[in-house]
């Protein structure tokens, strides 16, 4: 090469889900990829083999777990596991995920169904969606990392507050039907950071969705890491968690000490970028 341009590329992110739908030109193709919902996390409805069809696959081990493969853990990481690891704890959570599938499937529908046509009489054809990234695209499944909503006309959003219309990542926060998970770097802007952690302390405040059970159920995270460890995936969490309301960040064993709205959650390699927003070492 005659002229050396000294350029590095942007690290490309990895998605190898999609799949081709069709094609307008030669260079514009449309696609079918599966999308994460950006920041939060609703219960597994499949997960290490327990499913729909066997929810209770952990449960032995999971009302064993602080007094053997957990035994390890901080010790006011497992009395605060004490409570949600009772009474079938791997069952719960597969029942929560399967009620939160349905809530899903069933606020899609509502919320993408735009009636009747007023001239005809037949059903107008449904809203289409609106996507946003943030500063990853896929996570490591592949899958695109997006908020989501219905597609609104400006019609639409001039007569519907915004408050009235939330992205479906929010609403399944607002209904009790996920838990707010926040990963660096995919970190909102302050104003949704404070929506999300209202509609969390709203959700539990008023017994919504999986919030109603008389036990605390494990949140979707919480199930995966303590799966993992059963399975030897694991050796507890593994992500440092930050308090973005106090600025103090929480080895992964301490997660517990950050109210479950106020989460920003930092794997290993990105402590020192939490040094760097300000964030201090408790």
């Amino acid at each position: 090469m005659a002229f050396p341009i000294k350029y590095e590329p942007e690290k490309l992110a990895l998605g190898d889900s999609p799949k081709f739908v069709s094609a307008t030109d030669g260079d514009t193709p449309t696609i079918r990829l599966p999308i994460r919902m950006l920041g939060i996390d609703a219960p597994e409805l499949h997960y290490g083999g327990a499913t729909e069809n066997n929810p209770g696959k952990f449960d032995v081990e999971m009302e064993k777990f602080l007094t053997a493969k957990g035994k390890h853990l901080d010790a006011g990481l497992r009395a605060y596991l004490k409570k949600r690891l009772k009474a079938k704890p791997s069952t719960r959570h597969i029942n929560a995920g399967k009620a939160a599938f349905d809530h899903y499937q069933t606020i899609v529908a509502e919320r993408l169904d735009r009636g009747v046509s007023a001239h005809t009489g037949k059903p107008l054809v449904p809203r289409t969606l609106f996507t946003m990234i943030s500063e990853q695209v896929f996570d490591k499944y592949s899958r695109m990392l997006a908020y989501v909503a219905p597609s609104y006309t400006k019609e639409e959003r001039d007569k519907t507050p915004e408050s009235k219309r939330p992205t479906f990542n929010l609403q399944m926060v607002q209904d009790g039907h996920a838990i707010s998970l926040l990963i660096f770097p995919n970190v909102p802007k302050n104003a949704d950071l404070e929506r999300m952690r209202d509609a969390v302390r709203a959700a539990r405040q008023h017994k919504r969705g999986f919030w109603k059970g008389k036990i605390p159920l494990l949140h979707a995270y919480e199930f995966r890491w303590i799966a993992d460890t059963i399975t030897g995936k694991r050796n507890g969490p593994d992500r440092y968690c930050g308090d973005f309301t106090t600025g103090k960040l929480y080895s992964p064993q301490q997660y517990y000490l950050v109210p479950e709205e106020n989460r920003l959650w930092f794997y290993d390699a990105d402590v020192g970028d939490a040094i760097k927003m300000g964030f201090i070492l408790a």
